[in-house]
């Protein structure tokens, strides 16, 4: 595969129906998704097998795990260890984008 290099926010793509996952990359070791959520919309706790690492870029929402819920903004990073469930819900008033990189 080629290098990939890209300007996000010409792939920000909403869908009504449900959080919206746009693959920039799929590699041997890695996958690097867009995500992108309308307000009230989530992604519910779930596990992989992998490493994850959120990068927010737009928006406002909450993280969701076993713990409490925490806040992220852009800026946010959060790192998720393999098997630790990981999720998220736009409690914003506008669009939340966030980069996602999975390991496995």
């Amino acid at each position: 595969m080629k290098t990939v290099s890209c300007d996000y926010r010409e792939m920000i793509a909403y869908s009504e129906e449900k959080a919206n996952k746009v693959v920039i990359a799929e590699l041997d070791h890695s996958r690097t998704t867009l995500w992108c959520l309308l307000p009230g919309q989530q992604i519910k706790p779930h596990e992989h097998a992998g490493d994850h690492v959120w990068s927010v870029l737009e928006g406002s929402g909450s993280y969701l795990s076993d713990d409490e819920p925490l806040p992220i903004t852009p800026g946010s990073l959060v790192v998720v260890p393999a098997g630790k469930p990981h999720g998220v819900i736009n409690n914003g008033r506008q669009g939340l984008v966030f980069l996602s990189i999975s390991a496995g």
